[in-house]
C-alpha cells in the first residue's frame, strides 16, 4: 500500500487537533477520529483497487531499428473492468540508447472498458543487441488515498542494425537507374565479360575498343557492343576488428564505417548474383560466413555484423588466412578491411596479403583521417600546432610507404576518407568485375 499526497496532506492536518489538546483536552479524540476515519477510508480505498486481472498493459516497438533512425514506442493501457483506471506507467527502455521519455511517469486516465496509448521516441545511436525491462505501473484508488505498484513482465530484445538507410537508397537509385547519383560509377547486371550480349548507345565511359563501327555507320551515332558480366564469383569480406580499428574518426568509431562499406558491398554482390562470406577476427577469428549466393546472404552478413566491435587484440593476419585456407580454398576475391597507422601490424598485413596471390585476389581497404591531411596541410600557429603537424607528416608518409608497397606486391587498395569509402569500395568491385582481373 502506498500512501497518496492527498491522503498524508490530510493525516498531518489531523495533527493539529493534538496540537489543541493542550487548550482544548477534548480536541484529543477528535484527532483520534480524525486519525481512525482517514485510516478506515485508505482501507477501503485500497478495498476497492482494481486486481491486476482487470486491465493489461503492452508495448509496441519495432524489433528490427535502423540507426540514427527514430522510432515510436507505444505503451497501451486496457482496461477490462467497469470502473475507470487512474494509473502512472513507468518504461524501462535501453539505457545504452538515446530517447525522449519523460522524467515522470505517463499519468492515464482509461476509461471503462476502453484502452489508451501514450508514445515517446527511441533514437537509436549504437548497433547492437539491446532490451527493454519490465513495465512499471501504479494503481490509484477512486478516492486517491492510497495506491498499488506492480511490475508488469515486459522484458523485449530489440537489434539495431547499421547502414539499412544506404542499402534503401541503392535498392531505390538501382530500380530507377540512377546509381550514378549515389556516386556508382555503373552497376548494370551487364558490362564487360566474355560473351556478347547486345548493341547499346555509347556512353562516355564505355572503352573505345567496344564500339561496334558497323553498327554505327549504320545507325549515325556511336553504338558500343555489350558482354555477359561474368557471374557468380567468390567475393570475401575479412573485417579487421582488433586493435587497428579500434578508435574513432570524425566522432564515430572506425569499425563502424568499415561495417557500413562491408554491408553495402555484401548487398552489391548479391545484386550481381556474386557469392559473398564473411571473416571476422582480431587475435581469434569471430565470425565466419562461407560464401553463398543469394539476397538471404546478404541479410545473413548484417545481422553477423550489427553487434561486432573492435577490441584491442592485436589482430593475427596469418592466423586469420591459415583458417581461410583450411576453410575455404576456392579462388576469391579478398576484400580485407584493416589500417596502416602501425607501421609493425602494416608490414605483417603486406606480407600476409601478397602471399595470397595467386590464389587469390587480394584488395586492402583502408580509413584516410582527414584530420591528419588537415593537421598536415595547415600552417602551424602555435607549437602544439606545430606538434600536431609534424606527426601527421610522418603517419601520413608512412601509411603512403605501405600503401606504395602494397601496390608494387599486386594487392589492390582502395584508401578512402570516412564518408567516401562506401560509394569507392563499390566502384573498385564493379571495376574488378568489368576487368575480369578475378
Amino acid at each position: 500500500m502506498i500512501f497518496q499526497r492527498r491522503w498524508l496532506l490530510l493525516f498531518f492536518l489531523g495533527t493539529g487537533f493534538f496540537l489543541a489538546s493542550g487548550l482544548l483536552p477534548w480536541l484529543r479524540w477528535v484527532g483520534i477520529g480524525w486519525a481512525l476515519g482517514l485510516t478506515a477510508l485508505a482501507l477501503l480505498d485500497w478495498a476497492f483497487l482494481p486486481p491486476n486481472s482487470a486491465f493489461d498493459v503492452y508495448r509496441e516497438v519495432d524489433e528490427r531499428l535502423a540507426l540514427d533512425n527514430p522510432v515510436p514506442v507505444c505503451l497501451t493501457v486496457r482496461n477490462f473492468s467497469t470502473r475507470p483506471l487512474h494509473v502512472e506507467l513507468l518504461d524501462a527502455p535501453p539505457e545504452s540508447l538515446q530517447n525522449d521519455l519523460p522524467d515522470l511517469p505517463f499519468t492515464l486516465h482509461v476509461p471503462a472498458s476502453s484502452r489508451q496509448t501514450v508514445t515517446y521516441h527511441l533514437h537509436p545511436n549504437r548497433r547492437g543487441d539491446y532490451a527493454f525491462a519490465d513495465i512499471t505501473v501504479r494503481l490509484f484508488g477512486r478516492l486517491g488515498f492510497v495506491g498499488r505498484t506492480a511490475s508488469i513482465p515486459a522484458v523485449q530484445v530489440v537489434k539495431v542494425y547499421p547502414g539499412l538507410r544506404e542499402l534503401a537508397h541503392f535498392n531505390l537509385a538501382a530500380q530507377r537507374r540512377q546509381l550514378q547519383q549515389l556516386g556508382v560509377r555503373r552497376a548494370y547486371r551487364h558490362g564487360i565479360g566474355s560473351e556478347f550480349e547486345s548493341l547499346r548507345d555509347y556512353v562516355p565511359d564505355d572503352e573505345i575498343r567496344h564500339i561496334d563501327w558497323k553498327a554505327t555507320a549504320r545507325k549515325g551515332h556511336l553504338v558500343t557492343r555489350q558482354y555477359e558480366l561474368e557471374r557468380s564469383q567468390n567475393i570475401l569480406i575479412m573485417l579487421d576488428v582488433g586493435r587497428t580499428m579500434w578508435g574513432e574518426l570524425e566522432g564515430r568509431a572506425k569499425i563502424d564505417y568499415a561495417i557500413q562499406a562491408a554491408l553495402l558491398l555484401a548487398y552489391v554482390a548479391s545484386f550481381f548474383d556474386d557469392r559473398v562470406g564473411l571473416l571476422a577476427f582480431s587475435n581469434r577469428i569471430h565470425t565466419f560466413l562461407p560464401p553463398r549466393r543469394g539476397r538471404q546472404q546478404s541479410y545473413a552478413v548484417l545481422e553477423a555484423l550489427h553487434n561486432l566491435y573492435a577490441d584491442l587484440e592485436e589482430p593475427n593476419y596469418r592466423a586469420a588466412f591459415h583458417f581461410l585456407e583450411g576453410r575455404w580454398p576456392r579462388r576469391s576475391l579478398l576484400i580485407c578491411f584493416t589500417d596502416l597507422w602501425d607501421p609493425v601490424s602494416a608490414r605483417t598485413l603486406i606480407s600476409t596479403l601478397a602471399a595470397q596471390q595467386p590464389r587469390h585476389l587480394p584488395v586492402a581497404v583502408t580509413l584516410l583521417n582527414t584530420t591528419w591531411v588537415r593537421a598536415r596541410e595547415q600552417p602551424p600557429a602555435s607549437a602544439e600546432a606545430i606538434f600536431q603537424k609534424v606527426a601527421a607528416l610522418e603517419t601520413l608518409q608512412q601509411r603512403e610507404q605501405a600503401l606504395r608497397l602494397l601496390a608494387q606486391k599486386g594487392v589492390l587498395v582502395v584508401d578512402s576518407s570516412a564518408e567516401k569509402l562506401s560509394v569507392e569500395l563499390v566502384n573498385r568491385y564493379l571495376e574488378i568485375k568489368e576487368r575480369m582481373l578475378l
